[in-house]
């Protein structure tokens, strides 16, 4: 857990709230207190918290209202919510879980300060994976290739990573629109999924764009990006009209601002055996795919092509 999570108690009942915080400041988390609903609102703004414990029974506006409030507001609408009450109803936990947006609920008298820390800690790691989410093709984005990368290495256990670069993608977006390219963009996330398999040890990331990871035992990383060319090269004509089908290409502009015609879509892959770290496997996957892409699209190669 990072040192500087902060959580923000908002609970006009002062023991409890002052029992939350010694507790959770146990646990090593740097706690807020706010014993009046309109001040946590304005702490929560200003101090952004990394979570919040919300009562729901308060003077004046109560936990379900803070808690739509905070979600409706763009500044706070990412920071997950606990509803603390006494109330065991489930139409009181429906209405926070589903009518206020909270992301869980605890019952005050069966609170076990031991469990609300796990609780809190799961929430945190959740929402962190949720935010490194790619929202085009749900796969998980930056934060989470490099801590999957950095995991991985610190195993010491064999394995290799696949940078997926899509080639020609600039030039059938501008002839074919940014609409069809976010379709071709989910169709290599889904070849990918289907190239992957059910196997638990592989990890598919987004890294933006027309950019993609795959991190896989060693010994199946080649037989991957086998499947996943060879499935683009076969549909991706589907995602041209029959005239540019016929011609076998379409005509656009290049980088330098000259006509040029452009192949189809393709992938270049550069497989790189998992050493070092992630910055140094970055650097020469993008050496490897640069060889890769001067030979020509729906190409795979390792670090022996740089020899």
């Amino acid at each position: 857990m990072a040192e500087n999570e902060k959580v923000l108690i908002i609970d006009d009942e002062v023991g409890n709230l002052h029992m939350l915080k010694i507790r959770l400041e146990h646990e090593n988390f740097v706690v807020l207190t706010a014993d009046d609903p309109y001040e946590g609102l304005q702490l929560a703004t200003v101090k952004h918290p990394d979570l919040i414990l919300l009562d729901v029974n308060m003077p004046g506006i109560n936990g379900f209202e803070v808690c739509r409030r905070l979600k409706a507001d763009f500044e706070t609408g990412q920071i997950p919510i606990i509803m603390l009450t006494c109330m065991d109803d489930t139409d009181y936990k429906i209405e926070g879980l589903e009518g206020a947006g909270a992301d869980d609920y605890l019952i005050k008298d069966e609170i076990d300060h031991r469990e609300i820390a796990a609780r809190i800690r799961s929430i945190l790691r959740r929402t962190r994976k949720q935010i490194s989410v790619n929202p085009l093709t749900h796969l998980p984005g930056n934060r989470a290739i490099q801590e999957e990368l950095s995991k991985r290495l610190e195993s010491g256990q064999s394995f290799a990573v696949g940078y997926i670069d899509i080639d020609n993608f600039k030039a059938y977006n501008d002839v074919y629109g940014f609409q069809n390219g976010d379709k071709v963009i989910l169709l290599i996330a889904q070849i990918m999924r289907d190239a992957a398999g059910q196997r638990q040890d592989v990890f598919l990331g987004h890294i933006g764009g027309d950019d993609f990871v795959f991190v896989t035992p060693g010994e199946i990383a080649e037989p991957i990006a086998d499947r996943i060319v060879r499935r683009v090269a076969e549909v991706a004509p589907e995602y041209y009209t029959a005239e540019h089908r016929a011609a076998g290409c379409i005509r656009s502009i290049d980088r330098e601002g000259n006509p040029k015609r452009f192949p189809f879509f393709a992938v270049t892959i550069a497989l790189i055996p998992g050493a070092g770290s992630p910055e140094v496997i970055a650097e020469t996957a993008g050496k490897i795919k640069k060889e890769l892409k001067n030979s020509g699209g729906n190409r795979y190669g390792g670090p022996e092509i740089l020899a």
